[in-house]
């Protein structure tokens, strides 16, 4: 009896995460906000959400986030790389950044994002690792679609998206007691919206790429 159809429904049952995986974080946030009178999202940032009346499902937030993130690193290199080389890349890439993620489920920020402990530190340093990885992230993996015929037209959204992300981190400066001090939650949530809609796309057309392997139709080599 052939194992490939239950690994194939592996690969689209993490793809499907992926997809998911903004949606879940963002439908979250919104309760977490909603449980909170007086919360600011275009203000306060997002990690100070953990600290919230309803402050646990935020974290359940960047656990289920980072969880679904390492379901989504292991099955799209199944369908994007055209090597074995490249889909070692995309997934090593891809787990760093929901690894990362995971860790704000684990390390939550201090009252008023203020790092006044060890845990409210290293959630510090755990934002700066994810604000570097991610961009890095976009960029390896659009180098990847770019020597991978199947993902030629992706190549341009994805290095938009890096680029936008680069762009952003520009501004984190003046958001530490600088003139973008009252912005500081909108920016984090533009930032964190350009990896969320980047994902949601690439997971669709990821998600048809396995469809049409099940359906027996080739997608490239």
């Amino acid at each position: 009896m052939s194992v490939m159809p239950s690994l194939r429904t592996l690969r689209a049952a993490g793809i499907a995460a992926g997809v998911a995986a903004p949606f879940v974080a963002w439908s979250l946030s919104l309760v977490v906000i909603a449980g909170w009178p007086g919360y600011d999202p275009v203000a306060r940032s997002i990690s100070v959400l953990a600290t919230a009346p309803l402050g646990w499902l935020q974290s359940t937030a960047f656990a289920l986030s980072g969880v679904l993130g390492i379901a989504w690193a292991l099955a799209l290199p199944s369908v994007l790389g055209a090597t074995p080389r490249d889909r070692s890349l995309v997934r090593g890439v891809l787990l760093l950044v929901a690894v990362i993620t995971l860790a704000f489920a684990i390390l939550p920020t201090d009252p008023e994002g203020v790092p006044r402990t060890t845990t409210g530190r290293l959630h510090l340093l755990d934002f700066a690792a994810y604000a570097i990885a991610m961009p890095v992230s976009l960029l390896v993996v659009g180098s990847v679609m770019r020597r991978d015929p199947r993902w030629r037209g992706g190549v341009r959204p994805t290095f938009a998206a890096a680029g936008l992300a680069i762009l952003s981190l520009a501004f984190i400066p003046a958001t530490i007691d600088g003139a973008l001090t009252p912005w500081l939650g909108l920016l984090e949530r533009l930032y964190v919206a350009i990896p969320s809609v980047w994902q949601v796309a690439v997971g669709i057309a990821a998600w048809r790429l396995v469809t049409n392997v099940d359906r027996g139709v080739n997608p490239g080599p």
